[in-house]
């Protein structure tokens, strides 16, 4: 939902949004009342008509000319112990990954649109079981649907915001309109756009972040403990007096990921615990570790104190705000040469 908060600032249309899980859809209603078209199901795209939660009938879908979208993680996931099965999934349309994205394609082919916006996860521009990595597949189905294609890794502690996340982002351009050295220039656009950030604490004293919507468990149990000690043990070469330690405390003790200054990657699961603070982080600092702030989402502070769980989940699957608008002004001051 990142999308509609930059389409309102930079003057756009949002012509629809997708999404399945029914409090998710909750979230976006109630955060953008003035929401048209509603989709449950990207895979849903390519029939002639779809149903829309909001007129709660069926509907076509309309063409948009920049389409921003994502498609599901799991199945090219380092976290996913299955995740060799799943080498071919592009091209084969296999797991959720493959199914997802050929949702989306179904959507490109059938609508064109000028600007095709994507991100995934790191996972899918490496290599499983020796394979070439999965992302040649997406940028060889991209050129074939007629599309100039290019994708970078970009890290969301490089845009202003304390967290290690790498995603990659992709963008496809049509080749009628545009030439591969556009796409080049795109990412050049995003590179001069990257910042150096506050730390942690400096981010959430300068954005007056609060703490609602904390685990009801605040200490750390037996194992969590481990994770810590395996933590603090990884970083005690390279830590100066002042550094803040934060250790994902739901991983194992042996990936124990864990940054300094910034928090590891946010994922659905993740139990973020600030060493320096002795505390967990908030279900409303991990939304800010996405750029998702109540001034933006008048409905966040309900969903705080009614639906904990599903802001993590929320923050775990969602873009990071201050990536997506640079990837968005890119591509738009590439349109503007036009």
């Amino acid at each position: 939902d990142s999308p509609l908060v930059l389409a309102k600032y930079w003057g756009l249309k949002g012509l629809f949004s997708c999404e399945f899980d029914d409090l998710k859809q909750k979230w976006i209603l109630q955060n953008f009342p003035d929401t048209k078209r509603l989709f449950s199901d990207i895979k849903t795209l390519k029939r002639n008509e779809v149903f829309n939660i909001v007129t709660q009938s069926k509907e076509s879908v309309p063409s948009a000319n920049i389409f921003i979208t994502g498609f599901v993680c799991k199945s090219v996931s380092t976290e996913n112990n299955e995740r060799k099965t799943y080498k071919n999934c592009i091209d084969d349309a296999t797991g959720e990954t493959g199914e997802t994205f050929s949702g989306m394609m179904s959507y490109v082919r059938k609508h064109c649109p000028m600007v095709v916006i994507a991100e995934n996860v790191k996972g899918i521009t490496q290599r499983i079981d020796g394979e070439d990595p999965v992302i040649l597949q997406v940028a060889d189905t991209m050129k074939r649907a007629g599309y100039h294609f290019a994708w970078r890794l970009l890290n969301t502690s490089d845009f202003g915001i304390p967290q290690s996340r790498d995603r990659c982002w992709m963008v496809g351009l049509r080749k009628e309109r545009f030439s591969q050295e556009d796409v080049d220039e795109i990412f050049d656009m995003i590179e001069l756009m990257k910042t150096k950030g506050m730390s942690l604490k400096k981010y959430f004293e300068h954005f007056k972040v609060g703490q609602a919507g904390m685990p009801e468990n605040r200490r750390l149990n037996p194992r969590q403990r481990k994770v810590m000690k395996a933590g603090l043990k990884k970083v005690a070469n390279r830590r100066r007096p002042r550094d803040q330690v934060i250790v994902d405390v739901a991983k194992s003790e042996q990936r124990c990921p864990t940054q300094l200054n910034r928090t590891p990657c946010l994922v659905a699961n993740s139990m973020m615990y600030w060493e320096n603070q002795e505390r967990f982080l908030s279900a409303q600092e991990a939304l800010a570790l996405q750029g998702i702030f109540c001034q933006d989402f008048p409905a966040e502070r309900s969903f705080l104190a009614k639906h904990r769980r599903v802001c993590h989940d929320l923050t775990g699957n969602a873009f990071s705000m201050s990536v997506c608008s640079a990837v968005l002004t890119a591509v738009l001051l590439k349109l503007a040469e036009v």
